[in-house]
């Protein structure tokens, strides 16, 4: 059983019962990783918001072009999602970490400073965000495989469930202090609170100092590791042809490509702020309203685990976001607050039990050794299907019209449910399993 930190708790002596793990909050490691995430969450919300009404109010984007900047920040998942996992089986978890929160803050940077010298355009937003995106691509592969490490293995769903809270308080908070800012500063200088956050980040993980099994760094000598592309064939390998693993990723992938950070994403600005005439306070508000959905995912996921099995609470989370899309895309201007509120609610609800019950399960069924690789190939799937989704919904919206686009989208994030359904190592769930498939 996991000791403090994550340690290794083992008896002193002959026939003595294991220790019992601390409490999450008094280990300083988990402390310093859920400072260092909910800080880094908060200031990413900020940047959500933001940057489509920047591209849509000070550049005059389409809904094409908003796609386009949406999927370049995700696109990076698709190009080197695969050889950063490999990579990150042999570094160190924790500095990759560090490293990828400094990027990130210096690429937000570049907004302002764009805009202070006029060149404020689709193409630099573009630019930025595929930057960003490169760094979150290394930052998040190495964070999930990083956790089981600093808690230990009884413990990564309670944590999760508080990492997931931190978000989604964030997500809460973040639309409506955004559309607060923008009433007092310009938009760039809103995402200066972003790059801030990203390197107060950083400074909280530097201060971890986890166990040798936490960082990942691979112990073998250089002339012993295997190749690369050996690496990300083994983490393909033991993704696809673990039956619940698959089931997880493919139907995450089907849900991204219609969901907040595919479709939806350059559709649900385009739409609030242009059909449903939203000023960004008003839109703001709204989400802050509804984003209260997610902090009931956080915290009743691990009882509705309980009473209704892991594999139940999966489908029904699964299902939630194409709900609220086919609610919002019913919205009209007089009714369009309370509407896009509930909407978000129910998206936000959804994706919030999911994350955790999903992100946990994938966690308890991947040995240590394999973490790093199992995420990458997971994102590969489900994040590559994002800059897709981003760039088909702005052109969908820009061809069909955004509100028969909404429609389509949660066609979509209904069906993403199939993998699960047709899986009975998901759907028979009741619990998490206790120890790893090797």
């Amino acid at each position: 059983m996991a000791g403090t930190d994550g340690r290794t708790a083992t008896a002193t002596t002959a026939g003595a019962p294991p220790k019992a793990p601390r409490a999450l909050w008094r280990q300083r490691n988990f402390a310093a990783l859920w400072s260092a995430h909910t800080v880094s969450q908060f200031g990413t919300q900020l940047s959500l918001f933001v940057l489509p009404v920047l591209a849509l109010t000070a550049v005059g984007a389409t809904p094409g072009q908003l796609g386009l900047v949406s999927a370049a920040e995700t696109l990076p998942f698709l190009l080197v999602g695969l050889p950063a996992g490999a990579l990150l089986d042999q570094w160190d978890r924790r500095r990759v970490m560090v490293v990828a929160d400094a990027g990130r803050a210096v690429a937000l940077g570049a907004v302002p400073l764009g805009y202070a010298l006029d060149l404020l355009s689709v193409p630099l937003l573009c630019a930025v965000g595929f930057v960003s995106g490169l760094f979150t691509v290394f930052f998040d592969i190495a964070d999930q495989a990083f956790l089981p490490g600093v808690v230990g293995r009884g413990q990564v769903p309670a944590a999760n469930s508080r990492l997931e809270f931190s978000r989604s308080a964030a997500e809460l908070a973040g639309p409506g202090l955004s559309g607060l800012l923008l009433q007092w500063v310009t938009a760039p200088l809103v995402l200066l609170a972003d790059a801030a956050s990203y390197l107060v980040s950083a400074l909280l993980l530097g201060t971890i100092r986890s166990p040798a099994r936490a960082t990942g760094a691979d112990p073998k000598p250089p002339a012993a590791r295997e190749p690369m592309r050996t690496r990300i064939a083994e983490g393909l390998r033991f993704v696809f042809r673990h039956r619940a693993l698959r089931a997880l990723a493919l139907a995450s992938a089907v849900a991204n490509l219609a969901g907040l950070g595919g479709a939806l994403s350059a559709l649900l600005p385009a739409f609030a702020l242009g059909d449903l005439g939203l000023s960004p306070g008003r839109l703001g508000l709204a989400l802050t309203v509804g984003n209260a959905g997610a902090l009931l995912g956080a915290l009743f996921t691990a009882r509705l685990v309980r009473v209704l099995g892991l594999g139940r609470l999966l489908l029904a989370a699964r299902c939630l976001p194409g709900l609220g899309v086919l609610l919002l895309a019913t919205a009209r201007p007089g009714t369009a607050v309370p509407t896009v509120a509930v909407a978000a609610g129910i998206i936000a609800t959804g994706i919030t039990a999911y994350n955790i019950a999903q992100v946990s399960l994938r966690q308890a069924v991947t040995p240590a050794a394999m973490q790093a690789r199992m995420n990458a190939s997971v994102r590969f799937v489900i994040w590559g299907t994002l800059p897709l989704g981003a760039a088909a919904g702005g052109l969908l919206g820009s061809v069909v019209g955004l509100r028969p686009a909404l429609w389509a989208v949660a066609g979509v994030g209904l069906l993403s449910v199939l993998p699960l359904l047709l899986t009975r190592e998901v759907s028979a769930l009741r619990e998490f399993p206790d120890d790893p498939e090797d």
